[in-house]
């Protein structure tokens, strides 16, 4: 991630994204409108060149301090399947379930569910949180 100088509102945003909120928790935290943490979110996707969702998890992870990041425990990542696992790690890297999809030659549909599966199994519900497991891996 190339170093844009961020705003103090948009390091937060950053750093509520990395704890797992949505848009609207995000926007109930600062108390500001959605419309104010979507246009936050549309900067930051802007001066990092991101396109997605799933990139702009992972950009905000890489931007945490590594320190921050939640363990699960080997044991979690251990219930899960080597294909789940290569799904994990290229959800880790940004990639959408179309992209995952393409790069795996599965349909988008399996990815879901493997994805479905791994929350099941590691008890996170969130996308930042199966992002920063996804770097245990």
């Amino acid at each position: 991630m190339s170093q844009a100088k961020l705003t103090t509102r948009e390091s937060q945003v950053l750093s509520l994204i990395v704890e797992g909120l949505s848009t609207q928790e995000i926007a109930f935290r600062l108390g500001v409108t959605l419309f104010t943490v979507r246009k936050h979110r549309s900067n930051i996707s802007a001066k990092f060149g991101i396109h997605t969702t799933s990139g702009l998890v992972s950009a905000a992870i890489r931007h945490a301090d590594a320190s921050e990041g939640r363990d699960v425990g080997r044991s979690r990542l251990d219930l899960l399947s080597d294909r789940e696992k290569e799904v994990l790690r290229r959800l880790g890297s940004g990639l959408t379930a179309k992209e995952i999809a393409r790069h795996l030659g599965i349909s988008p549909r399996t990815v879901s569910k493997h994805i479905e599966n791994i929350r099941l199994r590691t008890g996170l519900h969130s996308l930042a949180d199966l992002m920063m497991i996804a770097r245990q891996l």
